[in-house]
């Protein structure tokens, strides 16, 4: 017995320091592979700028080299016991692991060889460079080198592309029609008309002008020589090669492993366990109640008719619709203006990078979704931007414009990413880490929020929310349904087109996006049931001492994070609150 007694004795003075030791070398092994990826990013960047190549290296030998790079981290990080880490070091090592294996995924589904998308793909985001501010010699001329660069990356991406051709990992045919958009514009005779000119529009003040000749001179064999001449090799290989043998088959299931790398892109963009089938069935439940909440709006709006005829009028009376693009925009600008000054009732913490309200650009425009948003880094000389499209106005209805603001600009995407930015306490990597079922699940659930900011007092505007989130709910159907379920995309566009007052150009586009995009889809509705049913938890649990701001401050207090560290964060704020251990100050180390 008295053995006993000692080693229980012994057992309780060490175990303490035990655990802290374990603590602590989780914590150093985390940080410790944290140098070493940013070691490894910093030796390829710089074996990139040696031979020349800016825009950084695309070949297929890359992404090997990336693979067995961070299967071997994943694998150090595995032994890790999360359990062990103190809660902010538990946070770390699972988005880290969350990041990681979606690098691996890359690889081993191949998906690397289609850098495309219906809206987008690796050469739409070479015309950001033209709006970028520009002050002294030494930065137009880091710009010309990358100008330059253009040709050789484009390249590189065409060779992914010719394999992914070969087998079978391409996107299907039936959704890049008018894909042209992407690359003709930049097709130009004239330097002077084209995007990457305009930096050299204006002579800054501290360059003499002997200097801005010279760059100028530059810039145009640059912007002619290098970027159309890049351009023009992609509506080459599109006309000659892609289009005509590109895949005709729709969903994902067609693709090699396709059912299995489904399933993988439903575990990463809903960060959950969950099967497709579940997501399909869940999606299935969410449109008939939705539904139902459409039938009283409708009522309340006095229409007698059927609910189709109820969305067909919306889509076809032109009072619903803005006559010109600048009175869309200044339509959005007022609602975002609104939405800013009724933050301080929802938050404690604002940020302090501003916004604009911009069109989206015309070289995206006639593909591309009702509005997006467009951050910068919290260093530019720019700020974020909520971009509106105004290509084809019939098309953009301003029964949804007050759902869509709050989603892209404030308080969803800008408010939350130029947050994130701001939180120096958090590692690198976490600060430009984007989650897209907790960042899209915050921007459906602001659309949500809209109701307690007063948004939606007619019925038709109160019917755009609704359709809004008829919308996602039907993606969960979607999304599966065409990824493994063989539906073809007719099916789906007229499954969207009768379940919500979308405009049909903007069903057609959005099909076309989750055709090439498998799993994303699935984020928005999945992050908005969660984040709404753990402010329930809180409000049932903490009753009086339930304060709203104080939640979404929470919520936000680690940047994106997955779903399950979501629920253990407010889990464990209900916890201390309930105790009497929490106030805003310790909010941010939940």
């Amino acid at each position: 017995m008295y053995k006993l007694t000692a080693i229980f004795l012994l057992y309780i003075f060490i175990a303490p320091a035990l655990i802290a030791q374990q603590k602590n070398a989780g914590k150093s092994v985390i940080e410790n592979i944290l140098k070493e990826i940013k070691d490894f990013q910093a030796k390829e960047t710089k074996r990139d700028s040696v031979a020349g190549h800016p825009l950084g290296s695309n070949k297929e030998e890359d992404f090997l080299n990336h693979y067995n790079f961070y299967t071997a981290i994943n694998k150090r990080l595995s032994s890790i016991k999360s359990s062990q880490l103190p809660f902010e070091d538990e946070i770390n090592l699972k988005l880290l692991q969350y990041s990681i294996e979606d690098e691996i995924s890359t690889y081993k589904f191949k998906t690397y060889l289609n850098p495309i998308l219906s809206d987008e793909g690796f050469h739409t985001g070479l015309a950001s460079m033209g709006s970028e501010v520009l002050s002294s010699k030494k930065e137009f001329e880091n710009y010309i080198k990358r100008l330059k660069d253009i040709p050789r990356y484009i390249d590189e991406n065409l060779a992914l592309m010719r394999k992914g051709l070969t087998l079978g990992i391409s996107q299907p045919r039936i959704i890049l029609n008018g894909y042209e958009n992407t690359y003709a514009q930049h097709i130009v005779d004239d330097p002077e008309k084209s995007v990457f000119w305009k930096p050299f529009s204006k002579k800054p003040f501290g360059i003499t002008d002997e200097d801005w000749k010279k760059i100028t001179d530059e810039g145009r064999t640059a912007v002619l020589q290098y970027a159309v001449e890049g351009f023009k090799r992609i509506k080459i290989f599109f006309d000659n090669e892609y289009l005509p043998q590109t895949r005709t088959t729709v969903g994902v299931s067609n693709f090699p492993e396709g059912l299995a790398y489904y399933q993988d892109r439903v575990r990463h963009y809903t960060t959950t366990d969950i099967s497709y089938e579940e997501v399909y069935q869940l999606g299935l439940k969410e449109v008939a109640r939705i539904k139902n909440e459409m039938l009283q709006v409708m009522k309340d709006a006095n229409f007698t008719g059927t609910l189709q005829e109820f969305i067909n009028f919306l889509r076809t009376d032109p009072k619903f619709y803005a006559p010109t693009a600048d009175q869309l925009l200044k339509e959005a600008s007022y609602i975002a203006k609104k939405s800013d000054g009724m933050l301080p009732s929802l938050f404690g913490k604002l940020p302090r990078q501003p916004y604009g309200v911009e069109p989206v650009p015309d070289h995206l425009a006639p593909t591309y979704t009702a509005g997006r948003y467009s951050g910068a880094p919290i260093t530019s000389k720019r700020a974020g931007h909520y971009w509106v499209n105004t290509y084809d106005l019939k098309s953009r209805p301003l029964y949804a414009l007050e759902s869509l603001t709050l989603h892209e600009a404030v308080p969803g995407h800008h408010l939350q990413i130029a947050l994130t930015q701001e939180l120096t306490n958090l590692p690198e990597f976490r600060r430009n880490l984007y989650v897209n079922a907790f960042g899209e699940g915050w921007g459906l659930y602001c659309e949500y929020l809209g109701t307690e900011m007063g948004f939606y007092k007619d019925p038709y505007s109160h019917f755009g929310r609704l359709t809004y989130e008829m919308w996602r709910a039907c993606r969960l159907v979607l999304d599966v349904g065409l990824h493994t379920k063989g539906w073809t995309r007719e099916q789906a566009v007229e499954y969207l087109s009768e379940n919500t007052a979308l405009s049909l150009h903007e069903v057609n586009t959005e099909i076309n996006r989750y055709i090439s995009w498998p799993g994303q889809a699935l984020a928005y509705k999945m992050g908005e049931l969660k984040i709404k049913e753990l402010r329930k938890k809180a409000e049932d649990q903490l009753k009086d001492k339930f304060d709203v701001r104080e939640f979404h401050d929470l919520i936000l207090s680690q940047g994106t994070v997955t779903l399950v560290l979501l629920e253990k964060m407010v889990d464990r704020y209900i916890a201390d609150k309930l105790k009497g251990k929490t106030d805003k100050k310790t909010i941010a180390a939940k």
